[in-house]
């Protein structure tokens, strides 16, 4: 049978706007048919592909550890509760918190290391001095805002000690739970050490100690110190052995 193809006048269809005129195959079926399947089946495989490439080429980054309104993490928290925070706020430790804290890593000398404020009273008075205080921190992470201290002071030091890291900018401040014994007994502290790094050291250190848990015949629960370096600046320095002048650590006060 003969088959008939009616075709639009090209002054029509350039006047109208109308489509190209439709080709015939030999097996009849239309070629611009298939052309226009043929192209939405590339385009579909390109948006796939597309797709596929954006999302794999984008891997999203894990959240940072959110802050509170003071800018501390739940772990830090955990070991500083209410009523501590706030024998810290009264001391007058610059706390700076935030999830963006600057890389510390180092071994730093804070000296001369001079007693700004007790809460409690003793022999020690403000001004007076204490040893020379090392304090080094590695292994810093700032996805989980945790980090590694070692610290040597008077007659105290610790090794490998968990702590939390907060701070924006160049300005930062550590918090570390100190566990030991007097005598038999245990007790616990926290340590918040604050300051703003530079290339060669430190400015304007800051370190406040508070008991959290006491041993008898040590300072009270909630009972702390305030110290500075008073020449406002703790150098970077190779890690040695801390000298021991004779003078007390910053919680020492045996009654």
């Amino acid at each position: 049978m003969r088959r008939i193809v009616f075709k639009t006048s090209e002054a029509a269809a350039s006047q109208s706007g109308a489509m190209e005129p439709e080709t015939i195959s030999k097996n009849g079926a239309s070629l611009k048919s298939h052309t226009g399947r043929g192209n939405l089946k590339k385009m579909m495989c390109f948006a796939l592909f597309a797709t596929v490439f954006i999302f794999s080429g984008c891997k999203k980054d894990d959240p940072l550890p959110p802050v509170d309104e003071d800018g501390l993490t739940e772990d830090i928290r955990n070991i500083i509760p209410d009523d501590i925070l706030e024998k810290f706020k009264e001391l007058g430790i610059e706390i700076n918190g935030g999830n963006k804290p600057p890389n510390i890593e180092g071994t730093y000398l804070i000296s001369p290391l001079i007693l700004v404020k007790s809460n409690f009273t003793d022999f020690i008075l403000p001004g007076d001095k204490f040893d020379d205080g090392q304090y080094t921190f590695s292994q810093q992470d700032n996805a989980k805002l945790t980090i590694v201290c070692d610290y040597e002071q008077g007659t105290q030091s610790g090794n490998g000690l968990g702590s939390f890291i907060t701070g924006t900018g160049n300005k930062f401040s550590v918090y570390t739970e100190i566990s030991g014994t007097y005598g038999s007994s245990p007790f616990k502290s926290v340590d918040i050490y604050s300051g703003e790094i530079t290339p060669t050291g430190i400015k304007n250190v800051y370190w406040a100690a508070i008991i959290t848990m006491e041993a008898p015949g040590t300072i009270k629960r909630g009972q702390g110190r305030l110290v500075y370096d008073s020449d406002g600046f703790s150098e970077k320095i190779e890690k040695k052995a801390a000298v021991y002048e004779g003078g007390s650590s910053i919680l020492s006060s045996v009654k």
